[in-house]
């Protein structure tokens, strides 16, 4: 993770996401982020950290099914307010 960025390496090549929102949830960390640049619309996805504490760099993985919804109410809770519409 890199200024508000982090970039996901693939077989298909690497894939760059602005992070919008971290959080902890039951002790597990969690980022809110989008494939699309500042101002426009795109696609939001939940994140969960799955690194060893003592791991230097985290390892994230997609969010799926019931964990990514209820971690998404609480960024769309945290995010009240700010100029970030979360739709589903």
């Amino acid at each position: 993770m890199e200024g508000g960025r982090i970039r996901l390496q693939s077989d298909d090549g690497n894939l760059e996401l602005e992070i919008l929102e971290e959080t902890v949830v039951n002790g597990v960390n969690y980022i809110l982020v989008t494939d699309a640049p500042e101002g426009e619309d795109g696609t939001c996805y939940v994140m969960k950290d799955i690194s060893a504490p003592e791991d230097e760099e985290a390892d994230y993985v997609f969010a799926e099914g019931d964990e990514a919804e209820s971690v998404m109410d609480v960024f769309a809770k945290m995010l009240e307010g700010e100029d970030i519409t979360i739709e589903r």
